[in-house]
């Protein structure tokens, strides 16, 4: 086939989530390369001041489109699929040449009815390994592994003060945790293994970045036997605070960093001792993860779905433990999904605590590792996928 000329993103772009940094970043790197990105979906925030890179492409009527009717491209489309592999409503007008789905899958069930409506696409796109067998396991062909990228000209260690980061919080030892809070993320795990931890180092300092813009999906942390209740919401903002001191963590011990500006988390995550991230399951690679491990902060990563592309020899911590939890609450749909011992967590927060250099190798090694992870590289990946579905 020829050169690529304009591709299609059907999803938000620019967005304050996985999939908005997604498109975005997708979209930049497009226009630097001389294709044109089609956006069917912006942001608001992203219509009103969009990067000047972005402005011709904003300003294209595409997002209008789709809403007077079916639309047909004659330029490959790219668009997202739910977690079931179901079609919004809105995108179900869109039609590629091809169309090529896009996968970041949490449930391992996906109904019988989602499968027949992919028919008429060319293949798909998947935010992880994981994500690959499941959709592979259910009979889906041209299945591409391709996970998202991360921005690595600002996500990079920082310098060190007398062989240790320069502190945000001096004397403190920083134990950081980022996502979105929900059930599948692990918070509940998080507080249960740092309280633990606490009690042994009193100069530990839990920081979370856990804002979610749908807060109501924190409550199903209720159901979680390692804490007591779910977080409030106040004026629209869960109450982190409140909820961490009810389970045992003092206010002099917990920073909420609530809804963090993406350029001001590197200055952050530089100044990080360790980042714990215990997620029960992850469709894709884990952006906070990524972005830790990318600064070279020492990362403690559970050994299931997607976190699985992210570890390799000694590149972070792993919770090896994992309890199945398809199999221990009988949920199918919860099959790869795994919970981490919270003794093995703790045990690990000491390791890092206790062997700052070893810590530090960790933090290298990751960085390293990362640097195969940046946008340009997964994107040169993507490119080579699309053009072999063309």
């Amino acid at each position: 086939m020829g050169t690529l000329q304009r591709i299609g993103i059907g999803w938000e772009v620019g967005v304050p989530s996985g999939w908005g940094m997604y498109g975005l970043n997708l979209a930049l790197d497009l226009q630097r390369r001389g294709i044109d990105p089609a956006l069917f979906f912006v942001a608001e925030g992203l219509r009103r001041q969009p990067p000047p890179a972005l402005a011709a492409a904003v300003d294209e009527p595409w997002h209008e489109a789709w809403r007077k009717g079916p639309v047909t491209v004659d330029f490959p489309l790219l668009q997202a699929l739910g977690d079931r592999l179901d079609l919004p409503d809105q995108v179900r007008n869109l039609k590629g040449a091809p169309t090529i789905g896009v996968a970041f899958c949490e449930s391992a069930i996906i109904p019988k009815v989602n499968l027949r409506g992919l028919g008429d696409f060319a293949g798909f796109v998947t935010g992880s390994s994981w994500n690959t067998t499941l959709l592979e396991g259910h009979g889906l062909a041209r299945v591409r592994y391709c996970p998202q990228g991360v921005d690595l000209n600002v996500f990079q260690p920082g310098a060190l003060d007398s062989g240790r980061r320069v502190a945000l919080f001096p004397d403190r030892f920083c134990v950081f945790s980022g996502g979105k809070l929900e059930y599948r993320k692990g918070q509940d795990l998080v507080i249960a293994a740092f309280a633990k931890f606490r009690q042994r180092h009193d100069d530990a300092l839990l920081i979370t970045a856990w804002h979610n813009p749908w807060p109501a999906a924190a409550a199903e942390l209720a159901r979680s036997p390692h804490i007591k209740g779910a977080p409030a919401v106040r004026d629209g903002r869960l109450d982190v605070g409140g909820w961490l001191a009810a389970n045992g963590i003092a206010t002099r011990d917990h920073v909420d960093l609530g809804a963090v500006a993406h350029d001001a988390l590197p200055e952050i995550l530089r100044a990080m001792d360790v980042a714990l991230l215990p997620s029960r399951c992850e469709g894709g690679t884990n952006l906070v993860a990524m972005e830790c491990m990318a600064c070279g902060v020492p990362t403690i990563l559970s050994r299931n779905t997607g976190h699985l592309d992210l570890i390799t020899g000694d590149n972070c911590y792993a919770l090896d433990f994992q309890i199945p939890l398809g199999e221990i609450m009988q949920r199918p749909d919860l099959t790869g999904w795994g919970e981490s011992s919270i003794d093995e967590m703790v045990a690990k927060l000491e390791a890092a605590y206790t062997d700052r250099a070893d810590a530090q190798r960790r933090g290298r090694a990751a960085h390293a590792f990362m640097q195969d992870w940046g946008w340009a590289a997964q994107i040169d990946r993507l490119l080579e996928v699309i053009k072999a579905f063309v």
